[in-house]
């Protein structure tokens, strides 16, 4: 019952005079329900790749980066990044990530294991570790394969240099290549291919005797290796190669600067011409000398020399015409002057009472004395037969001689000087027959390299 007046009571308060609590002073109910703020439902999620950071070839500040996302719908609050061994995290990373936001972490090393921690409010994952690992850069590796050491390397003739060469980290064909000589310096940068093979070329010219060449490879991260041997370059020189301020033209001589040849006499009567290269001086005792001859498209005179003119001696680069062929002296049939030193004729003109032969020959002789030749020998028809070839080496007192690659003079001569200082030149004569004398393709080689 008291329940049931209670109520009862409740429902008459106006009518039995019972006062309720006053109301509230404000505007006037609309019907609007209330703004009620709640918390989203749903946290922040991180995501963080790569799981692992590994890599190699490192120079001396690596540098890597994470992607940190936030996978969650509300913003992703990091607290804290920390690392151990060398590394060390960039800073100005951001303190809120928003839902589906992200950002590079950056993170620097001097190489080795270390860890990165990224501390957050993600209640599922709140520290997220990072294994970070690198290796750091090991240097290229290079062999050298072209010259073997202890090669004697010929004058005038490109020699190929060889190497291979490759990088655990860098691809071969990124790997810088350059070839130096101890005495020269600089001769060659010549990138390798993708499978490490780096050729280039050791050309004249090249200071005489001895050399240490070297090959040296560089990687990406600047590190080297290299690999030396010794070899011997001979001295000598080019002619194609020589400066043509540094020849003396004497008489008919000229450069045929069309066909880029010597020519000592043109298809005329009664000249004489000669053409010395006095850039480099030679040992007149121990000397090769290769060159290209021609004689022909005249009527039929006289020949052509080679001489090895001794510098300290010489007052003419011209010897006497006629029998003389532009070298000779000390005889009725030419006035001269002769040259010192020693010279080596092809004689295409018979002087009766003078010449040992009639037929084409060839004669060696000490200081233009052509009444007194220390060899001779018949040779086959010079002339209007094309360009020949003569090979001529000096191993005093031995002389070595060949024509068109067959021998015509390999023996001792005695009773004269070799050992002097030499410029090597040629000379050629006509009389009252011609004949037009060229030379070609003219190499001198000293040898100062062991054999």
């Amino acid at each position: 019952m008291r329940v049931g007046w209670l109520v009862l009571c409740m429902g008459c308060t106006g009518e039995f005079g019972i006062t309720g609590k006053p109301e509230a002073e404000g505007p006037a109910d609309t019907g609007t329900p209330p703004v009620v703020t709640t918390p989203p439902a749903g946290s922040p999620d991180i995501d963080v790749e790569p799981d692992e950071i590994g890599v190699a070839g490192v120079c001396d500040n690596g540098e890597e980066s994470l992607t940190v996302s936030n996978l969650g719908v509300v913003d992703l609050n990091i607290l804290a990044v920390l690392t151990t061994g060398s590394w060390s995290a960039v800073e100005g990373w951001p303190a809120t990530v928003p839902p589906g936001g992200s950002f590079e972490l950056g993170l620097q090393t001097l190489g080795g294991p270390g860890t990165v921690s990224i501390h957050s409010d993600d209640p599922d994952e709140p520290v997220v570790e990072v294994p970070l690992d690198t290796a750091e850069d090991t240097p290229p590796v290079v062999s050298l394969i072209l010259p073997p050491a202890g090669v004697t390397l010929p004058q005038a003739v490109p020699i190929e240099i060889h190497a291979r060469v490759s990088d655990e980290e860098t691809p071969a064909e990124e790997l810088e290549v350059e070839w130096t000589s101890d005495r020269d310096g600089y001769v060659a940068n010549t990138p390798p291919d993708e499978d490490g093979e780096a050729i280039g070329e050791w050309r004249w010219p090249r200071s005489d005797s001895w050399h240490d060449l070297t090959v040296t490879v560089t990687d990406s991260c600047g590190q080297e290796a290299s690999s030396t041997v010794s070899v011997c370059q001979q001295k000598g020189y080019d002619e194609g190669v020589l400066d043509l301020e540094e020849w003396v033209f004497s008489g008919s001589a000229s450069w045929d600067e069309i066909n880029e040849w010597i020519e000592l006499t043109p298809v005329e009567p009664y000249v004489v011409g000669s053409a010395f290269t006095t850039e480099v001086a030679v040992d007149g005792a121990n000397v090769e000398i290769d060159f290209l001859f021609y004689i022909g498209d005249g009527s039929g005179a006289d020949g052509l020399s080679l001489t090895a003119l001794d510098t300290n001696r010489a007052v003419s680069y011209l010897g006497g015409d006629g029998c003389g062929i532009g070298y000779g002296g000390d005889a009725p049939c030419t006035d001269g002057p002769a040259l010192p030193g020693w010279s080596i004729e092809i004689d295409t003109y018979y002087n009766g009472g003078q010449d040992p032969t009639p037929e084409d020959h060839i004669m060696f002789t000490f200081n233009g004395d052509v009444d007194d030749p220390s060899f001779w020998a018949p040779i086959p028809e010079m002339e209007d037969t094309g360009w020949h070839s003569m090979r001529v080496v000096v191993d005093a007192p031995h002389v070595l001689v060949e024509l068109d690659g067959f021998p015509v003079v390999d023996q001792d001569m005695l009773g004269g000087l070799f050992a002097f200082p030499a410029v090597i030149g040629f000379t050629a004569g006509t009389g009252s027959l011609t004949n037009l004398h060229l030379i070609d393709e003219l190499v001198v080689t000293e040898f100062v390299c062991p054999e």
